[in-house]
């Protein structure tokens, strides 16, 4: 089975050995049923979840006080893809990358390299332009197409949001 990158372990939380990892996710709706998440390749099941001010919290099987939960401290957090829960409208940033961008008037414009996610998620795609950055809005009329690897934006408005690096 497939695993998604999930979050980061910030530190541990409390005396009983939970800890606080940085939130990768749509947030605790969409983790709320995990089983199992991995860090460094090794295995833990999940024995609760919780979330506040966009962290997660996890209690973890064979981790029983703050001494082992510190020593968690900087790992990354992975999860299997189908125990995450996402909306029909939303997409894995791992199924982003690597998709090409065209406009609505049928322009190529590149290759989407990343994402940054924050209140709104800002896109980064290598063009013959040189490097472009772009918010994921709403008005960008976006159609994802992630069997074909495409996804197209209104040509306007996409001109009205994008910036190019070192422009």
């Amino acid at each position: 089975m497939e695993k998604i990158h999930i979050g980061k372990v910030l530190k541990p939380q409390g005396i009983a050995g939970q800890v606080k990892i940085a939130d990768y996710t749509d947030g605790l709706s969409s983790v709320k049923n995990l089983k199992t998440v991995f860090l460094d390749q090794t295995e833990y099941k999940v024995l609760d979840i919780t979330a506040h001010d966009g962290a997660l919290f996890l209690m973890l099987k064979g981790i029983a006080d703050r001494n082992a939960a510190e020593l968690l401290r900087g790992k990354e957090v992975y999860a299997f893809r189908d125990e995450i829960e996402k909306d029909d409208d939303r997409f894995f940033i791992v199924d982003i990358i690597g998709c090409q961008l065209y406009l609505s008037s049928g322009k190529h414009i590149g290759e989407i390299i990343d994402v940054k996610t924050s209140n709104v998620d800002v896109f980064i795609a290598n063009t013959q332009e040189g490097v472009c950055y772009f918010p994921f809005l709403k008005k960008l009329n976006y159609v994802v197409d992630l069997e074909n690897k495409k996804i197209t934006v209104d040509s306007k408005a996409f001109t009205e949001v994008v910036f190019y690096e070192g422009k």
